[in-house]
């Protein structure tokens, strides 16, 4: 006998199992966030500075139109995250043959 859970209940338990693995496995940042931040980054690379978090958040408010203060944080701190991350060499991966 299975039990059918309506569709919402079932999206909200996916929903807290995913921040729970977020916990576990680090930020999950959803895709659009990604994007719109990478986007910004490519269009005005002077713009923005890799370790200050503060002039890239006024810098996101200054030149996309996103109304919320949540999502010009969380566009922001990705920024930053993608600029320090673009200027760390890549690390090679040890060769064992």
């Amino acid at each position: 006998m299975s039990l059918c859970l309506p569709k919402f209940l079932y999206i909200r338990n996916l929903y807290s199992v995913l921040l729970t693995l977020g916990d576990i496995l680090g930020n999950i940042r959803q895709t659009f966030i990604k994007k719109i931040a990478i986007d910004l980054a490519t269009r005005y690379p002077n713009q923005f500075k890799k370790d200050d978090f503060q002039h890239n958040k006024a810098k996101v408010q200054e030149l996309s139109d996103v109304n919320s203060k949540v999502l010009r944080n969380r566009i922001a701190g990705y920024v930053t995250r993608y600029l320090t991350s673009k200027d760390k060499p890549n690390t090679v991966q040890p060769n064992f043959e």
